[in-house]
């Protein structure tokens, strides 16, 4: 070892040097064939080493890092990196390499790790960044302040048709911009590169871009500012929408059209937001109404209230169905308030088209029609048809009567033919019946005188066979006996003459004139009448009030009582009883007909007045009885109630005026 390399000296350079030049980062005293002499404690520590061992042969055979930087710097050629473990990690250090005054060699470690590691993130950043706008559906592109594309990701090919070699560093609105777009933005080209803020920035705007083949192509577009080495830039997102302008073009003239045809058919189109409520109404709508166009807010409010207000729950009860899916389409009619403050009747029909991913309606659509000139037909046809049943009714009413009217002039013809051809042989029966019981009562006297002359004589044979002829016929029994025969034959001519006069009373034979009547008599007549069909079911009670004389078709009113006895017979079985009252009632007189039959259900109750309706068995009844008396009593101005419980039986009441007709207006 030479004077000029003893350690002390070496140790010396090293100290100066470092004192010198303050330095931090460690340092290494190189010879001229770059072995390693000394180093500072930068470097001990930098080497995982005792900073207060001195630097030896045998150091650089204890420490593994110490000998592999002397084997790296054998083989290094220039500057040259080293990666070192430390505690917070591995550490990088750039190495440099100085040659000194004295023909040795300086080396000098930076601590590089900070930058490399930035510049791993970044590298990363950049991989990360070029991933995504690789993979982005939509093309992004940066341009610098002057308009310069620096970005063009693969869509941006794509879409444009140009390479992003082709594009980078070109002014975008030269490339991509048609004529119109080139002069709107030369007029305005905005001052977004001295204060990074646009009237478009933030927002999606939509307008026509050129691609490298010519072919144009609407776009949207949104652009932001971003801040590069102290300039504004720009970035923008490119998004293609040619093919859903064109399919909106499309739908729209679809949408006219539809609106045109259904306009031009009459019907009225609407289009309702369920969400935000706005609906579209189309001028058809406000002109069938008398509205002026856009008359009132586009609401779905403002649409409720024209609608009537008793209509409006229909309108809900005919939107909840379709609102849950359960059926497709809505439709309902209902009044809407014109302009002229006058009701109108709508049919509306509709179908939701759009629904939120949890079933809820979105989006409505659907027509209007005035419908008010049919409605109006079809109440005057119901009205119509209302009469027409009603006349149908009196007229079905006014054929039954005249048929029960002719049935009853027949039988009363009858009846008044019978009574007359009995009339006659029964007057001479009873005038014989009544000489007869002369002439019997003077031969008993003229047998008793000769009884009693002969009475004691001895008158020979004859006398005694003449005495003997009275004994054989009971003569004494014949004389108590023949009276009694003609009074009961009597009486029996009586009660023939009294039926007959009752046939001729219930018949009113050419009586159908409005008269004064005793409703009793017409009550008697006619239970006798009815004696042998009553006699074996029912006892008849008469309960008769104080009645005046009532104005009435009489004969008619027989045929009601006719009815209702009959009926009351028949409802009993095994025995009852038939209980006719009668009562005055101010100006009405009441005839209340209880029977204990077996009753009429009250499901039948409104039934038993309508024509042909009847609960006998098949043969046994027409249903026209109860019919007719309804209808007698309603032309007397009168009415039947009815009292029934099943099992017990039933009244039926009868409500007459007294003077219900004056007798001025009877015909």
């Amino acid at each position: 070892m030479t004077k000029s390399s003893s350690p002390t000296r070496i140790r010396g350079r090293l100290q100066a040097r470092e004192a010198a030049s303050l330095i931090r980062d460690p340092l290494f005293l190189l010879g001229s064939d770059r072995r390693i002499l000394d180093w500072n404690r930068a470097a001990a520590r930098a080497l995982d080493m005792d900073e207060r061992l001195p630097a030896s042969a045998a150091a650089l055979g204890t420490s593994p890092r110490l000998q592999g930087l002397a084997e790296l710097l054998r083989e290094a050629d220039g500057p040259f990196c080293l990666t070192l473990e430390a505690p917070d990690g591995e550490r990088t250090y750039a190495a440099d390499l100085h040659r000194d005054e004295e023909g040795g060699l300086i080396l000098l470690l930076h601590d590089d790790t900070e930058r490399v590691r930035l510049h791993h993130a970044l590298k990363e950043n950049e991989n990360r960044l070029r991933a995504i706008t690789g993979a982005a559906m939509e093309a992004i592109i940066t341009m610098d302040h002057r308009g310069r594309i620096q970005q063009w990701n693969p869509t941006a090919e794509r879409i444009f048709g140009w390479t992003a070699s082709e594009v980078l560093g070109r002014n975008l609105h030269t490339l991509l911009a048609g004529p119109s777009e080139q002069a709107r933005f030369a007029a305005a080209p905005g001052s977004w590169p001295q204060t990074g803020q646009g009237r478009t920035f933030g927002s999606i705007i939509r307008l026509p871009a050129v691609r490298k083949d010519g072919g144009v192509i609407e776009v949207e577009v949104s652009v932001t500012a971003y801040r590069m080495a102290g300039r504004w830039e720009a970035l923008g997102i490119v998004r293609d929408v040619t093919e859903r302008a064109r399919a909106e073009a499309r739908l729209k003239l679809a949408e006219a059209r539809w609106q045109f045809a259904l306009e031009g058919g009459g019907d009225a189109v609407w289009d309702w937001d369920v969400v935000s409520n706005e609906v579209f109404q189309g001028p058809r709508f406000y002109s069938m109404l008398g509205y002026e166009e856009d008359a009132f807010p586009r609401r779905f409010e403002s649409f409720r209230g024209l609608v009537h207000p008793d209509d409006w729950p229909r309108l809900i009860r005919a939107l909840e169905p379709v609102f849950s899916g359960e059926i497709p389409l809505y439709r309902c009619e209902f009044r809407m308030r014109a302009a002229d403050d006058e009701y109108h009747w709508i049919a509306s029909r509709g179908k939701v088209i759009e629904w939120t991913p949890d079933g809820k309606p979105l989006r409505m659509v659907g027509t209007h029609r005035n419908v008010h000139a049919r409605h109006e037909a079809e109440a005057a046809l119901q009205a119509q048809l209302a009469e027409t049943q009603r006349l149908n009714a009196e007229l079905e009413e006014t054929q039954v009567q005249l048929v029960q009217s002719e049935k009853m002039a027949s039988i009363g013809q009858l009846a008044a033919g019978v009574a007359h051809e009995i009339n006659t042989p029964l007057g001479f029966v009873k005038s014989n019946v009544g000489s007869l019981q002369g002439y019997a009562a003077t031969l008993v006297e003229l047998v008793d005188a000769f009884r009693t002359a002969t009475t004691g004589m001895d008158g020979g044979p004859a006398l005694a066979a003449v005495r003997e002829r009275l004994a054989e016929v009971e003569f004494d029994y014949l004389r108590e006996d023949i009276p009694a025969l003609l009074a009961e034959t009597q009486d029996g001519i009586l009660r023939v003459q009294r039926i007959v006069a009752d046939l001729k009373d219930f018949s009113h034979l050419g009586s159908e004139q409005w008269a004064y009547a005793d409703l009793h008599r017409g009550l008697d007549s006619t239970i006798n009448i009815l004696r042998n069909e009553i006699k074996h079911r029912a006892e008849v009670l008469r309960e008769y009030g104080e009645l005046p004389e009532v104005w009435c078709q009489p004969s008619q009113l027989n045929q009601v009582f006719l009815n209702l006895l009959a009926n009351a017979a028949h409802a009993i079985t095994g025995g009852g009883r038939i209980t006719v009252r009668t009562r005055l009632d101010g100006d009405t007189v009441v005839v209340e007909l209880s029977d204990t039959g077996c009753g009429i259900p009250p499901e039948n109750h409104q039934r038993i007045f309508d024509a042909f309706f009847t609960t006998k068995p098949v043969g046994k009844g027409t249903g026209l009885g109860l019919s007719i008396s309804y209808g007698i009593m309603r032309k007397h101005g009168g009415r039947i109630e009815l009292e029934s419980r099943v099992g017990e039986g039933s009244t039926f009441r009868l409500v007459l005026p007294v003077h219900g007709m004056q007798p001025s207006h009877g015909t």
